[in-house]
């Protein structure tokens, strides 16, 4: 994947939606967009794809006061996996479970109510792939469409 084309890619959303969008380069490029009370973050190493995360978070989300977790790892051919309980509870809406035949899932929830969703590994190929999963997940938690759907056009 071309470092150009995913900056095209987000420069493209921020434009079309009127979002201002923060660059930050490090060991790993950082993307920021902040929508009202919803933030999202696209980090990767240029490096090392497989490492690229998207995170879906409330700005009120607190990291240090986690009170519960899902995580849910992709499987993969030629590794073997760990079996995970049946009995987890599921304290977000059902539908997200959708995702996780294509991304590895961390959803968190800390002790007020806030959520963080991160999906991984993130290595869109065009604008669609962003907007159905991005906007997929803001509509099933907080029922609004985080980029417009006018662009799809």
């Amino acid at each position: 994947m071309d470092i150009k084309k995913i900056d095209n890619l987000w420069r493209f959303l921020s434009i079309k939606n009127n979002l201002p969008v923060k660059l930050e380069l490090d060991h790993h490029v950082y993307y920021k967009f902040t929508k009202g009370n919803i933030q999202l973050i696209h980090q990767f190493n240029p490096k090392l794809w497989q490492e690229s995360t998207l995170i879906i978070a409330e700005k009120l989300f607190q990291e240090k006061s986690v009170s519960q977790r899902f995580h849910h790892k992709k499987k993969q051919f030629g590794f073997s996996s760990k079996d995970t309980s049946t009995h987890v509870q599921i304290f977000f809406p059902k539908s997200l479970l959708r995702l996780k035949s294509t991304y590895e899932m961390d959803i968190q929830m800390d002790r007020n109510g806030h959520y963080s969703i991160g999906l991984s590994p993130f290595v869109p190929k065009n604008v669609y792939q962003i907007l159905d999963s991005v906007n997929y997940v803001c509509q099933e938690m907080w029922k609004k469409n985080f980029f417009s759907e006018g662009i799809r056009n």
